[in-house]
């Protein structure tokens, strides 16, 4: 089983890598900038924004994952969608992606999207989050509440989250409403067109 959550030490760590993408985490190097200037290879190449020796701090332990419950993933058993939509789901009716607040990675048209070509959308629920980052220097900056950054475990060619206890994450109830949805819909005009001399 193929777990990517301590990565090399010479390669940027994924759960860096990730935040850093959101851009929330360049706005705060660039007001917390690293205490040494050659700490990595990454700030010496790119500057402050380029520094790769941030740590997260996680807001609970994780569990290593459930061998027997991955295996079964990869013999073909598909992760099962949460019971039902959480209180912040994406997907819901004026939420902040679907508003397309800045501060979430996705928006209306790329959710959309994921429901539509049946890439998995997994729900929050029960990841580990990073709660501040810290530098080796002993600078920390506080993360944002909107990263959630479990291990993955590659399943085939997807990469499955894992989720605190160990169990692969829940595919978001609000994604698969909408998929099975726009589903239904293309069944129902590939019906129609067939009726259609």
């Amino acid at each position: 089983m193929d777990v990517d959550s301590e990565p090399d030490s010479d390669v940027p760590p994924l759960a860096w890598m990730a935040y850093f993408a959101t851009g929330e985490a360049r706005d705060l190097v660039d007001q917390y900038p690293p205490v040494d200037d050659a700490c990595c290879m990454g700030v010496i190449h790119h500057g402050p924004k380029g520094c790769t020796c941030w740590q997260p701090v996680y807001d609970v332990d994780q569990a290593e994952p459930d061998p027997d419950t991955f295996r079964l993933l990869e013999l073909g058993c598909t992760a099962s969608p949460r019971a039902g939509m959480c209180a912040d789901c994406a997907y819901r009716p004026g939420s902040p992606e679907k508003r397309g607040d800045p501060g979430y990675s996705a928006d209306a048209e790329q959710l959309e999207h994921l429901a539509a070509a049946g890439i998995p959308f997994w729900c929050h629920d029960g990841m580990r989050r990073p709660v501040r980052w810290r530098h080796p220097s002993g600078r920390e900056i506080d993360a944002s509440a909107q990263n959630y950054l479990p291990p993955q475990v590659v399943v085939g060619r997807q990469r499955v989250p894992v989720r605190t206890n160990g169990q692969p994450g829940l595919l978001c109830a609000g994604w698969d409403a909408r998929r099975r949805a726009l589903a239904d819909r293309g069944h129902a005009q590939d019906r129609t067109s067939a009726d259609t001399p």
